[in-house]
């Protein structure tokens, strides 16, 4: 007798449909938005603004590990933009010599 019957699933309850994973409902709480005052005026912003702004605080007030957390999460997100802007000064300077060549005579 196989092991698997053809047809049949292995995990016939399986996860209910239209239930969340984690990454789903992680990125939902982060788009909730949240009441903070701002320059002693009421502000709704998303739940992730108000955490990293605390985060800032944090660090700008001398937390070192807050320091850490956000100049460590400021350096990759540098990391990330790096790459792209060497991309770009590549792609100039390849229009820049193909701007130079003669036109190429067209093939009848």
């Amino acid at each position: 007798m196989p092991k698997f019957r053809k047809g049949v699933s292995g995990n016939p309850k399986g996860r209910p449909k239209g239930s969340k994973n984690l990454t789903t409902l992680t990125m939902e709480a982060a788009r909730d938005q949240v009441s903070v005052e701002i320059d002693e005026k009421p502000r709704k912003i998303s739940a992730l603004q108000a955490t990293v702004a605390q985060l800032a605080s944090k660090a700008a007030r001398g937390d070192q590990k807050a320091m850490v957390e956000f100049l460590d999460r400021i350096a990759e997100i540098e990391d990330r933009v790096r790459p792209i802007e060497h991309d770009v000064e590549v792609l100039r300077a390849a229009y820049e010599r193909l701007k130079q060549c003669e036109p190429a005579t067209p093939v009848e």
